[in-house]
């Protein structure tokens, strides 16, 4: 096990890390407007690289990787007006468990008409991890959401699988207490799973990128993607209701990452009205 995920004296348990934080437009710029974080989990001093003051921010978890008992809780809103684009530096480990299980929750909230973009890079799942991870968003009548979550079952590039271990993941998006998307994932020790033509089809890489907006746009912004999507029965592009859906199956997280990058520079002028500023992290 690696030195970022031996125990601290203080968290025999595990990690108990917390950060909340709020964005506000603020002279033209959205900024960091409030902020509170306990435990090993903060936010890189963001930058301001587009014209219309939008927020880049990454979300920094310094252990580096997750271990059983450990617990990842992040809580953001976005107040009116607000514009911004999170990720991370890194990809998120969870290391191999000691019979306890690890968490993750993020709480975003977008009110009036507020942007977020929610992009952090890859969950790598080692073999042996027991995760529940969760997202859930909330969005005011106006608000706009893109986001992904981007899961490695096991680590295909050591030959690791992922026949020991389990993954519980939920994925919501919420208007007005009404679900606009439910998307929820359960695996356990899941060599079948990842082997199945029903399941995984040995693609042990998952992709889901989520889009929120008015039907119309959606369906421009669903023409415009259709192009990239070369390998129809591992990747799809729909539109349900005031939802877009990407999803995407491959054996490489930066190939899906890499597609879902290329999806929203494509999506994003249809559907936020703005060129794409990628992070300057990505390219590191």
């Amino acid at each position: 096990m690696s030195a970022a995920a031996e125990r601290h004296p203080m968290y025999p348990h595990g990690w108990e890390a917390q950060l909340r934080f709020g964005l506000t437009p603020k002279q033209g710029k959205t900024v960091v407007s409030r902020q509170r974080h306990r435990g090993p989990l903060t936010m890189q001093k963001p930058f301001h690289p587009e014209s219309d003051g939008t927020c880049h921010a990454y979300i920094l978890h310094p252990p580096g990787g997750v271990v059983g008992g450990d617990s990842l809780d992040i809580e953001l809103t976005c107040d009116a007006g607000a514009r911004a684009l999170i990720t991370t530096p890194a990809a998120n480990k969870f290391y191999r468990s000691n019979g306890m299980t690890a968490t993750q929750r993020h709480e975003l909230r977008v009110l009036g008409t507020a942007c977020l973009e929610w992009l952090p890079q890859e969950t790598i799942l080692f073999e042996g991890t027991k995760v529940n991870s969760s997202t859930k968003v909330y969005l005011e009548d106006q608000a706009s959401f893109i986001g992904w979550e981007i899961v490695s079952v096991g680590r295909p590039a050591c030959n690791e699988g992922f026949t020991r271990g389990s993954y519980r993941q939920s994925f919501e998006i919420w208007r007005r207490s009404e679900p606009l998307m439910i998307d929820r994932i359960n695996l356990q020790d899941c060599s079948e799973i990842l082997n199945a033509q029903w399941g995984l089809r040995q693609r042990p890489v998952m992709g889901l990128m989520v889009v929120s907006g008015d039907e119309e746009v959606l369906e421009k912004a669903q023409d415009s993607a259709r192009n990239l999507v070369e390998n129809p029965g591992c990747t799809s592009v729909t539109v349900t209701g005031s939802v877009l859906l990407c999803r995407a199956l491959d054996t490489s997280a930066m190939a899906v990452r890499n597609l879902f990058i290329d999806v929203w520079k494509v999506i994003r002028p249809v559907v936020l009205g703005k060129w794409p500023c990628e992070p300057r992290i990505w390219a590191t």
